[in-house]
């Protein structure tokens, strides 16, 4: 087996090994499987899954069908195979799903039935998933005493919560969708839970007064936009309030996006990070769902501390949903590259010397084909100095701080910088240190 299990990762790179075993163990085991129930077991995409059935259908009856039924060849190979299962997200090794009060939450959803709106970005969690949102808060010790907000709550986690533990100080729902925000108000008032409420409400608009700076926690399953997602987190910054009462405010954030788009995800973190949030946890394929295809239908937990450095970006935001987006062009901004550096443990022969730091930019910009068009440097006192390269391509700003033996860097060009990756040893060789911090800038 472990021959096949290779020559089928050939044809599936996007694989491990590992998930091809977990993915023929899930075949041998299981005889009503469809591409749905499949991907929402695995968290694995769409595209994924069709490639995958392709470079098996020697083993499938049809490997184009929607159901995926193996072949009398495909049970006899399979079944003399000792076939390990594989653990798909981390969340599958919590002991939650043994708990009763998932019938608790299973009688929630069952009694709304949300048809899911296109317009909103909205794929229903399943019934598991939405337990698990639940009790992953409880876990992690924010339920108790605590104030919590949900941004949208097509997944009844407010109910299901309030159901399961009564700890709670308040919890309270912001949705755009008056439909869940009727049945939440109605079901907590039928069933006596208490300080459950729900607003309507769009995350485009300003928050009202009342609600700034009120909350413990935040949780959202933003839309898959970049914009979808830097507005909610500006919306959680405005809920949870000042700087000053971080020391156990926290966001809970689903997000998903297909392992073949790592693009998305890099940009996710950059966003957190912009914000000034920590990632504190984060599960692989936590929540699972359906009619999210694309990406698996799943989504991953970010858990995000709020600390000193989380800030407001002030951003105006439009279009967050992603059939918004199919609707409006892209916007076209002119090719950058950006590089920020930080050099450490500058000797005091260059970093006080306006002749040898300039020699130095001089080398580098002709090393990396820097067309200089103009110069000016600026002293202070203490011996600082911050100095201006005017290229034909953009700039370079210089500034050095001789007290630390520190220089900060800004590149900036407008066509791609020759042998970039070799910058780093540039700086290394003239600066003489290879005390570096690099950034690149989007």
């Amino acid at each position: 087996m472990e021959n096949i299990i290779q020559q089928i990762k050939k044809a599936n790179p996007d694989l491990q090994e590992c998930e091809i075993e977990g993915l023929l163990y899930i075949l041998k085991n299981n005889e009503n499987l469809t591409n749905n129930k499949l991907i929402t077991l695995t968290g694995i995409p769409k595209e994924t899954l069709r490639r995958f059935k392709q470079s098996i259908r020697l083993l499938l009856v049809d490997d184009k069908s929607e159901n995926i039924r193996v072949s009398k060849y495909g049970k006899e190979l399979l079944e003399n195979e000792d076939l390990k299962p594989h653990t798909w997200s981390l969340a599958e090794r919590f002991d939650f799903y043994l708990d009763k009060d998932i019938e608790k939450v299973k009688r929630i959803k069952d009694k709304f039935n949300l048809e899911p709106k296109r317009k909103y970005d909205q794929f229903i969690a399943t019934v598991e998933t939405t337990y698990l949102k639940c009790r992953v808060l409880i876990e992690k010790g924010v339920v108790k005493g605590k104030s919590i907000v949900f941004i949208g709550d097509d997944d009844l986690n407010s109910l299901s919560l309030a159901s399961i533990n009564k700890d709670y100080k308040n919890i309270v729902v912001l949705d755009i969708d008056k439909d869940i925000v009727d049945f939440i108000n109605f079901y907590a008032s039928e069933n006596k839970l208490k300080n459950v409420t729900a607003f309507l409400y769009d995350a485009r608009d300003p928050l009202d007064k009342k609600f700034i700076d009120s909350f413990d926690v935040v949780v959202f399953d933003p839309p898959y936009t970049k914009v979808g997602v830097s507005l909610f987190l500006q919306r959680a910054f405005d809920l949870l309030g000042p700087v000053r009462n971080f020391e156990s405010k926290y966001v809970f954030m689903y997000y998903g996006c297909s392992f073949k788009s790592p693009e998305k995800k890099l940009k996710v973190q950059e966003i957190i990070n912009r914000y000034g949030f920590t990632i504190e946890d984060r599960i692989e394929k936590f929540a699972r769902y359906s009619g999210a295809d694309s990406i698996g239908n799943a989504s991953s937990l970010y858990v995000l501390k709020v600390n000193s450095f989380t800030k407001s970006l002030g951003m105006s935001f439009e279009n967050i949903y992603t059939f918004e987006g199919e609707k409006v062009p892209e916007e076209k901004f002119p090719f950058v590259d950006h590089l920020v550096f930080k050099i450490f443990d500058v000797k005091k022969e260059i970093i006080l010397s306006k002749r040898k730091l300039v020699n130095i930019l001089e080398s580098i910009c002709k090393i990396h084909k820097l067309k200089v068009v103009d110069r000016k440097l600026t002293e202070f006192k203490g011996g600082g100095m911050t100095v201006s390269f005017i290229l034909a391509n953009s700039n370079l700003t210089v500034h050095t701080w001789p007290e630390y033996g520190s220089v900060h860097i800004d590149l900036v060009s407008c066509s791609p910088i020759f042998n970039k990756s070799e910058l780093y040893l540039t700086l290394k060789k003239y600066f003489e240190t290879d005390k570096i911090d690099v950034f690149f800038v989007e």
